[in-house]
């Protein structure tokens, strides 16, 4: 009777495991494919200031106990984006999260940025998004762990987030 006992735990592990690992895939997808203009994940340093010129300020680096990378914040002040750049060293920082408040102009894949009405973001990005996670001030897109954040206020995007909110 064991036997049987063990088909039907993994029978039953094996439905529910589909969903939820295609809803991660999903959002990690979505994090790892959007950009903000030509501003995208996983970009070098190199990249990033080939588009963007030196940032304004820049945060001391500091590791990270969740990720054991060095992150350093990149801020474009004049421009309303901040970087979080992250690597093995400050020589080999890749583009780990972005995020665009006004004066911005950048958009996402679907045409959203700083401005957009909270009913074109509900649309565009309804697939992924979180209803648990999300409202009229927030809609995250994908999940915290790994996708998009839009902050709102007034209806209307104040903020867009790519990345991993929550380590």
């Amino acid at each position: 009777t064991n036997a049987g006992q063990d088909e039907a735990a993994t029978g039953a592990e094996a439905e529910a495991a589909p969903e939820t690992v295609r809803n991660t895939d999903a959002a990690f997808d979505l994090m790892n494919t959007e950009s903000l203009g030509s501003l995208k994940l996983g970009l070098t340093q190199k990249e990033v200031l080939a588009q963007l010129g030196k940032p304004d300020a820049k945060s001391k680096a500091i590791i990270w106990e969740a990720d054991g990378l060095t992150h350093q914040e990149w801020n474009y002040k004049t421009k309303g984006i901040v970087l979080d750049m992250s690597g093995q060293s400050e020589n080999d920082f890749t583009l780990g999260s972005i995020t665009i408040t006004p004066p911005c102009t950048l958009k996402t894949k679907a045409g959203i940025g700083i401005g957009s009405p909270l009913t074109e973001v509900t649309n565009a990005y309804k697939s992924y998004i979180d209803p648990e996670l999300s409202d009229t001030a927030y809609v995250v897109a994908g999940s915290v762990y790994g996708g998009v954040v839009f902050t709102f206020g007034n209806q209307k995007v104040s903020s867009v987030f790519i990345g991993a909110a929550a380590e």
